[in-house]
């Protein structure tokens, strides 16, 4: 009776491991294929989904998407390009990842759009605005060219003596622009560039005109 029981068992166990085991199985199987169809956040997106708060990052994701009526807002851009370009467009490529391959086209000409519409808001901002005025067409193409060029690039004085005129302020906030439409790699130069050429330009303002 005892030897029956035991079998009776083992051949429920046996039923049981039948149904069980497949179920194990295929679901093992539909893990791996979630996880190939979703690829792991790359390095650029672990550090840039930080910086950008959910409620601006849910805005951008919905106008990038090309979902009707969606554009960020004027304060949602400002954070985007503080963000940095590299960022969006990691974040642009990652949406690509996760969506049909039809639209792809469609996210990347709305993410271009949206970046440039969103350096328009930056540029327009009361600071960068109220600075641009400060100085000269060709004194600000002066200051770019050196603070994106290599280091022996420098303003001529007379644009120096706008630059340091127009204030520090000024200079620090068109530096964060440059920054955040270059690639995160130049960042380092261009702040460093920045700094040599205000401290350049004081000491230019510092020194008497040279008398005729």
């Amino acid at each position: 009776m005892e030897s029956l029981a035991k079998t009776a068992v083992l051949l429920l166990f046996s039923l049981m491991m039948l149904v069980v085991l497949p179920g194990l199985e295929a679901r093992r199987m539909e893990v791996e294929e979630s996880a190939k169809a979703s690829p792991p956040y790359s390095p650029i997106i672990a550090s840039c989904a930080p910086k950008l708060p959910k409620n601006c990052g849910d805005e951008v994701k919905e106008s990038v998407l090309g979902l009707e009526g969606s554009v960020p807002t004027a304060d949602c851009c400002r954070q985007l390009v503080r963000w940095g370009k590299t960022c969006h467009d990691a974040f642009a490529q990652l949406l690509v990842s996760r969506e049909p391959a039809s639209q792809k086209s469609s996210i990347l000409s709305n993410s271009k759009t949206i970046w440039e519409g969103c350096v328009d808001v930056e540029e327009s901002s009361p600071t960068i605005s109220s600075c641009a005025a400060k100085l000269s067409k060709n004194c600000g193409d002066e200051v770019k060219q050196s603070v994106l060029g290599p280091q022996d690039s420098v303003p001529t004085d007379n644009c120096c003596r706008q630059l340091v005129r127009s204030g520090k302020t000024c200079h620090d906030a068109f530096a964060q622009l440059l920054v955040s439409r270059e690639p995160a790699s130049q960042k380092s130069s261009i702040l460093e560039n920045s700094k040599t050429i205000w401290e350049e330009c004081v000491e230019v303002v510092a020194q008497p005109p040279v008398s005729s």
